[in-house]
């Protein structure tokens, strides 16, 4: 497979500064994927109505390496979600997400790094254009290198939700075993991963994603509400290498937990702090869709960093 432009122009700032940035934990990174999810089961609490659960994903990286101890960080994020909002008059609802991320990412000493990531976005149905559903988020993570092979982090999320203000204080740590076989990925409460190295070709492992997400709408049910995304996913999945620098990642999971609530756009809370609403006297509008299996399969464009 032929290396884009923008890649080309990480692999030479790399090459001319002779050094990997703390920004990649792992030694390699994902410069591009795209995904698509579906629910294998359809229907909403307490009724026989059909739901049919569909995401689509896109996202695109271009860290650019500065300095042996600074990188810029860029990238847009563009994705869909079809989704009954029952008893909406309309069958199918379609959420939107547009997000860039600008930030950077400097190495202090040894031990320590930090990554710091603003992540503008609209989060709508787009009836109204990119008038409605403008947030702001940022992400701030501290990474304490214990060894090549070890790291901890220490971190916050915030975002401008539309129902308020979202705080979640976030702690992980990255790990590899001594042979390479294993390696363990944590930004808690945001995602878990598991990987086992089967060969070098094939993977297999664990998947947990935990953040939800919400959206400005303006339908006929419902003409001036939003919506909040709220799932703890949780995925067997197994990795292929299909040629040198792409990669095809199949998932089978369960959603607990699943729901899309509609509330008045006027309808706010004080903050949310780790799934914690306070100031939350807000009426869901409509019927939760039931918890249940899905599938995902998800095409990915890595570059090696071993192998600059």
């Amino acid at each position: 497979m032929k290396t884009s432009v923008s890649a080309w122009f990480i692999i030479l700032l790399i090459f001319l500064t002779g050094s990997r940035p703390t920004l990649f934990a792992q030694d390699f990174i994902d410069l591009a994927s795209f995904s698509y999810t579906t629910a294998l089961n359809r229907t909403f609490e307490d009724t026989a109505e059909d739901n049919a659960i569909q995401e689509w994903n896109l996202n695109l990286d271009f860290p650019i390496v500065l300095s042996p101890k600074k990188a810029l960080i860029t990238g847009i994020n563009a994705g869909s979600i079809q989704v009954g909002l029952y008893p909406s008059p309309e069958p199918i609802t379609n959420l939107y997400t547009v997000s860039l991320r600008l930030g950077w990412n400097t190495t202090y000493s040894e031990k320590w790094s930090g990554t710091y990531v603003f992540i503008p976005k609209v989060t709508s149905d787009f009836t109204s254009g990119f008038s409605r559903g403008q947030q702001l988020g940022f992400i701030g993570l501290l990474t304490n290198r214990k060894s090549a092979s070890l790291k901890y982090t220490y971190g916050l999320y915030t975002n401008t939700e539309e129902f308020g203000m979202l705080l979640v204080p976030l702690i992980g740590f990255y790990h590899r075993s001594k042979n390479t076989q294993w390696e363990y990925n944590f930004l808690l409460p945001a995602m878990a991963d598991l990987n086992y190295r089967i060969s070098e070709s094939t993977s297999a492992g664990f998947r947990f994603d935990g953040l939800g997400s919400s959206f400005s709408i303006q339908n006929t049910g419902f003409p001036d509400h939003y919506v909040t995304r709220s799932s703890l996913d949780f995925f067997l999945y197994g990795e292929f290498k299909v040629t040198s620098n792409l990669f095809l990642r199949t998932k089978i999971g369960y959603a607990y937990a699943r729901n899309y609530r509609v509330y008045s756009q006027e309808d706010k809370i004080s903050l949310s702090l780790v799934g914690i609403f306070f100031g939350d006297d807000r009426n869901s509008l409509n019927v939760d869709p039931e918890d249940g299996f899905q599938a995902k399969a998800r095409l990915i464009y890595r570059f090696d960093l071993r192998k600059r």
